[in-house]
């Protein structure tokens, strides 16, 4: 007897450590504990992270089955979820306050006159609900999100006319009668789990949007979608392996930002005439040379925040690419290959570590964008003096001391961005530009208080030739 009595009491204490711990806004400062916190689980990648609908939808549900909706209709509840890499709740720091907008500012409010009466009701409630609650989006590590939850009314709207050709929620989608006639169906933030077998029941459907869901395993059986030509994933559960799309010729834009995924997934080569790309927002961190093998169909490919550190030779593959986006990552280098992509007209590199731009750049005639603001860059490569295609350039916060001298080169530039870089004097090379329409000079050092007077001749002959001036 004492033996099961020792057992049941041991069970019993793992049950309660395991219990999240919920704290009132107030007794958490009263604990110090906010900075503990935001250090135990903190990203090491330092990104904020989105909260997904069904997290959202949770709290709202919680929350309305806790309190009487109608008392507090003027209330808003700020809630902040410390998750542990099983993505579990092992904190929840609450507020309460009459104005959300001031919350999320950072302004401080006392609240309604009952906050406390009301804390403690939350505090006594709550715990059971958030036992059941499982991030699936952050499992292996931890996490912070946040809920706002807000009983105020609805303000009334009227009625929104909405085409025959486009369905938007999973209700509508299963009521709908005459399914040949729609082009659009959006099941967005529909707490989806999987691809619901009735986007079948709409063959004609060339847009499907299945946004912010939580979905773990995609399936899609293209014969029976063939005009399908716009997919959008993005905000779910997938893997590199979860996504499997029939060969097809019909899809050309697929959106897979937000997900899971760490290459690009074989489900993308099957769409034989894919022209958009869409993966930011991921962790790829498993591209390889051969990840762009049979993608030569796509002109657009987005790689935005998606934790690179090295693009692989195979991007020259990529040969019919207009479009390159790799803004914030971690690159400090671009590979050769990249020089290419003859068909390349935007080059967006900003946000990276890049010391310099590839030396034999010129070969990207077609490029007529090139966004490479905030990186390690301290000259440019003499041969860009023959992108004569180029009309914007953004190369500021970077490392410049010296102006560019190729750059006074192009005659078709429409915008050139130098904002906070090191140069001690007004470029007077800037005054041999021909054709410009706007100039960022803002952040440089010889930008002092004295400015438009040290330099109004020069400033004078810029606006002269109607270009924009902005410092």
């Amino acid at each position: 007897m004492k033996i099961f009595l020792t057992i049941f009491l041991l069970f019993a204490g793992f049950g309660l450590l395991a219990q999240p711990v919920v704290l009132s806004r107030k007794d958490a400062e009263a604990k110090k504990l906010w900075r503990k916190l935001d250090k135990d689980f903190d990203r090491p990648d330092g990104a904020q992270l989105e909260t997904p609908f069904s997290m959202q939808k949770a709290f709202q549900d919680m929350y309305e089955q806790m309190l009487d909706k109608e008392k507090f209709s003027n209330l808003t509840f700020w809630n902040t979820l410390y998750l542990n890499a099983e993505g579990k709740i092992d904190y929840l720091i609450f507020d309460i306050g009459t104005q959300r907008f001031r919350m999320m500012n950072g302004n401080q409010e006392d609240g309604p006159k009952n906050k406390d009466s009301l804390s403690a009701i939350i505090s006594a409630k709550i715990t059971p609900y958030l036992a059941k609650i499982v991030s699936r989006r952050t499992v292996g590590s931890k996490a912070v999100l946040t809920t706002f939850v807000s009983f105020q009314p609805e303000a009334s709207q009227e009625r929104e006319t909405q085409k025959d050709s486009t369905i938007t929620g999973l209700a509508k989608a299963l009521a709908m009668k005459d399914t040949l006639k729609v082009k659009s169906l959006n099941l967005g933030q529909s707490l989806l789990t999987a691809v619901p077998d009735v986007v079948y029941r709409f063959p004609n459907v060339e847009e499907l949007f299945l946004v912010d869901n939580d979905i773990e395993t995609v399936y899609l059986d293209m014969a029976r979608l063939p005009k399908l030509r716009h997919l959008d994933l993005s905000k779910n559960i997938l893997r590199d392996n979860s996504i499997n799309i029939s060969k097809n010729k019909s899809l050309q834009l697929l959106n897979l930002q937000k997900n899971l995924i760490t290459d690009i997934p074989r489900a993308a080569r099957n769409c034989k005439r894919l022209e958009t790309l869409w993966l930011g927002n991921n962790r790829i961190s498993g591209l390889t040379d051969a990840s762009f093998r049979k993608l030569k169909p796509v002109k657009d490919i987005n790689f935005y925040k998606a934790e690179l550190t090295a693009l692989p030779k195979g991007i020259g593959k990529m040969r019919n690419l207009e479009v390159l986006d790799v803004y914030y990552n971690k690159l400090e280098t671009l590979p050769k290959s990249i020089t290419k992509l003859k068909r390349l007209t935007h080059l967006a590199v900003s946000h990276n570590q890049l010391t310099a731009l590839p030396k034999r750049i010129d070969k990207l005639k077609s490029v007529h964008t090139l966004y490479a603001h905030h990186n390690h860059l301290s000259k440019l490569p003499e041969r860009i003096t023959r992108m004569k295609e180029l009309r914007i350039v953004d190369l500021g916060y970077n490392w410049l001391t010296t102006f560019p001298a190729e750059l006074v080169a192009f005659t078709n530039l429409q915008e050139l961005d130098l904002s906070s870089n090191n140069f001690p004097d007004f470029p007077v090379q800037l005054l041999q530009i021909r054709k410009l329409d706007k100039l960022h000079l803002r952040g440089n050092p010889f930008l002092g208080q004295d400015a438009e007077r040290k330099y109004s001749e020069q400033l004078s002959q810029l606006k002269s030739k109607n270009i924009e001036v902005f410092y």
